[in-house]
């Protein structure tokens, strides 16, 4: 029996892997992650770099908001196409300007990105098989986790210095568009159950405890990937780690991304998603914990890698709450968890910025590591809820 081939359209499930996989290379490898490196070096301190960082994820919220509706009317794949020329924009005006004009650019890669995210991967797990979503989720988030590793890597290459770093997220940005070509056209959106309100609905969401994990991990986990991708130049450099080092150091923090996205996506299928974000939780405190300590480089380097792994997971295990939660539909869970995710990503920058200029740079992994801390004493609760509730 060719239930694959009957039932799943893995040719465009594996042309918008590839999408993800080329796109977040220009528009969160070089925007989010090695971008901030390159204004440090142009000498902004912890408070703006703190700004340009909150400014890229301010500007998602937009896209997410509003490319549901962009993709009910144009289709999810003029979206997409939308939100690459979104990001080169930008990183043509950044190149071009400077502070504080850097903030527009940021904002406008950040819609560019949210554009992108919402127009492809409700796409995505629509098409995929139900029984794996976790584990689909989990693959996805690994090859998006690439990104970390190699636009670090190529900016080490390539220098900080001059345009090479704004070719390299151009040219991947664009590059996005060639496997977008093959993707067959997308299923039509489905309309909505009822004409409850959108306040109904979510009410019956949250009543669901995988949604309500989703909300939990969103509403924390973005404020601390946010704060690590915006200011760990910062860091760094008052440890007196040099820019290329800081480069080599964030690759190795997208290396542990793209290694434990797809282990969490199988416990998240396994064990529930609230246990796998509980031991990220956990692991999270007591790593950042570890790196605001003394230490010689070499164990830097390897905590800066479990820590890749760690911090990326949130973002994956957010998602696959969204793509299982049974009330509403699948664009919208994504859409407003993303959202969420996002909303405190805008805070995590400003917050941890104001702190490392109050005290010192060390400031960074303790207030992540106090973060990480009360999001696994809430997921704790959910979870204590849960047994109650079945008892």
């Amino acid at each position: 029996m060719n239930r694959s081939q009957t039932e799943f359209d893995w040719r465009t499930i594996a042309a918008l892997n590839a999408v993800s996989a080329l796109a977040q290379v220009g528009q969160f490898g070089v925007a989010y992650v090695v971008l901030p490196v390159w204004l440090a070096e142009q000498g902004l301190d912890a408070t703006q770099l703190g700004l340009f960082a909150s400014s890229l994820w301010l500007g998602q919220l937009p896209g997410l908001a509003v490319a549901p509706w962009l993709c009910q009317r144009l289709g999810a794949r003029r979206v997409i196409v939308l939100s690459l020329l979104c990001t080169v924009i930008a990183l043509v005006g950044i190149a071009l300007t400077a502070w504080p004009f850097w903030l527009m650019g940021g904002a406008l890669a950040g819609f560019g990105l949210g554009l992108r995210w919402i127009g492809l991967e409700p796409w995505l797990y629509r098409i995929a098989p139900a029984e794996a979503r976790g584990r689909l989720v989990g693959f996805h988030e690994t090859l998006i986790a690439l990104a970390p590793i190699v636009a670090p890597a190529l900016a080490s290459t390539f220098g900080l210095h001059g345009m090479a770093l704004f070719w390299i997220g151009g040219v991947f940005t664009l590059a996005a568009l060639l496997p977008l070509a093959l993707a067959r056209k997308e299923p039509a959106h489905s309309a909505p159950a009822s004409h409850r309100g959108v306040h109904v609905d979510l009410a019956l969401q949250l009543r669901e405890r995988v949604f309500q994990f989703g909300v939990a991990i969103a509403l924390v986990g973005g404020m601390m990937e946010a704060a690590l991708s915006g200011l760990f130049a910062l860091y760094a450099h008052g440890r007196g780690i040099t820019g290329s080092q800081t480069t080599d150091l964030l690759a190795l923090f997208g290396l542990g991304g793209l290694l434990l996205q797809y282990p969490v996506g199988w416990l998240a299928d396994h064990r529930g998603v609230g246990v796998a974000a509980l031991w990220c939780a956990i692991g999270t405190a007591l790593v950042c914990v570890a790196l605001a300590l003394p230490m010689g480089y070499m164990l830097v380097m390897f905590a800066v890698f479990l820590l890749g792994g760690l911090i990326t997971a949130f973002l994956t295990l957010a998602l696959i709450a969204s793509t299982t939660t049974q009330s509403g539909s699948m664009a919208s869970n994504v859409s407003l968890i993303s959202m969420l995710y996002t909303l405190s990503a805008v805070a995590g920058p400003l917050i941890a910025g104001a702190v490392m200029n109050a005290s010192d740079t060390d400031a960074l992994m303790w207030s992540i590591a106090a973060a990480a801390l009360v999001l696994a004493f809430v997921l704790a609760g959910l979870m204590r809820v849960k047994q109650s509730s079945l008892a």
